[in-house]
C-alpha cells in the first residue's frame, strides 16, 4: 500500500536524529579524490569517436541536469506548504512536486537510451583497455541515474498518494448527507490486502466525522499524516532531508564515471 510507503520514508527520514552515536573507529587512510564528472572535450577526429563523444557527452549533461533537478527538489520540499489551510498553496506546491519528479524520470530515461548506444558502441571495439572503460563507465554513470530514478519515484509515490487522499477525503456536506439521507454512521474500513489483521479495524463514526473531530477517507483508513503524527508538510520536510542523504552516493558514482570516460577517448 502507497501510504505505507510513505510512512517507511518518513520514519527513515527521522532516523538520523534518535540513531545513537557510533563507536569511534580506528583512522582510516584518506581515499583518493576522484576527478568531477564532466564532458568530453577531445577525442580523435574519426566518425566512430565522435559518435561515441556526442552519446556520453548527452548522457553526462543529463545526469548533471538532474543533480540540479534535484537540488531544485530538496529545496522545494523544504518550503512546501502543504498544512495550512490553504488550498491554493497545496495545489501550487503539489504540481511543483509531481513536476519535478517528472523531470527527473525524463532526463534518466534519456540518460539510458544514450548509455545504451555506447555499450552498443564498445561491441564494435576492438582495443580491450577502450571497451573495459567504455563499460565501466556505463555502469558507474548507470548506477548515478539509476539513484535518481529512485529518488524521482519515491517524490512520485508522496505526491500520488497525498493526491488520492485529497480525492478520497470525506468533506462536511457528504458527511452530512451520508447521515441523514442513509443513516450510516461509520465508514467502513477497508482491509490491506497484504497483511493480516488480527483485530479489525475500527469504523469510523459518521458522527464524529461531522463533528470536525478527525478527517476520514472513502477508503476508511487513515491518511499518511495520522499514521504518523505529523502534518503532510512534515513529512515533505523529511522526504527533503532523506534525499538529501541520497546525494554524496549519487556525486560516488558520477566521479567514478569520470575517469574511464576520459581514458576511453584517450584510447579511441
Amino acid at each position: 500500500m502507497i501510504a505505507k510507503g510513505i510512512v517507511a520514508l518518513a520514519l527513515a527520514a527521522s532516523t538520523g536524529v534518535t540513531a545513537p552515536s557510533p563507536s569511534p573507529a580506528p583512522a582510516a587512510p584518506a581515499s583518493p579524490v576522484l576527478p568531477p564528472l564532466k564532458v568530453i572535450v577531445r577525442v580523435k577526429a574519426t566518425t566512430p569517436c565522435t559518435r561515441m563523444a556526442v552519446h556520453a557527452n548527452a548522457a553526462i549533461l543529463l545526469a548533471l541536469r538532474n543533480d540540479a533537478t534535484l537540488q531544485q527538489t530538496i529545496a522545494r520540499l523544504r518550503t512546501v506548504r502543504l498544512s495550512h489551510n490553504n488550498s491554493i498553496d497545496r495545489r501550487n506546491g503539489l504540481n511543483d512536486l509531481s513536476n519535478l519528479a517528472g523531470r527527473l524520470l525524463r532526463n534518466a530515461r534519456d540518460a539510458d537510451r544514450e548509455t545504451g548506444k555506447i555499450l552498443n558502441f564498445a561491441k564494435t571495439v576492438k582495443d580491450p583497455k577502450e571497451k573495459a572503460a567504455l563499460v565501466a563507465f556505463v555502469h558507474a554513470l548507470g548506477g548515478a541515474v539509476g539513484r535518481q530514478r529512485k529518488t524521482a519515484r519515491d517524490l512520485d509515490g508522496f505526491v500520488a498518494t497525498l493526491e488520492a487522499y485529497d480525492m478520497m477525503r470525506v468533506d462536511d456536506t457528504q458527511a452530512s448527507m451520508q447521515r441523514y439521507t442513509t443513516g450510516y454512521y461509520s465508514v467502513p474500513t477497508v482491509p490491506d490486502p497484504t497483511e493480516i489483521h488480527i483485530t479489525p479495524a475500527i469504523d469510523r463514526d459518521w458522527t464524529a466525522i461531522y463533528s470536525g473531530r478527525y478527517p476520514a477517507y472513502w477508503n476508511g483508513q487513515e491518511s499518511p499524516s495520522e499514521q504518523t503524527g505529523l502534518s503532510d508538510t512534515q513529512l515533505a520536510h523529511l522526504a527533503a532531508r532523506d534525499f538529501q542523504r541520497r546525494l554524496p552516493a549519487i556525486a560516488g558514482d558520477e566521479s567514478t564515471a569520470a575517469q574511464p570516460i576520459l581514458q576511453a577517448a584517450e584510447h579511441c
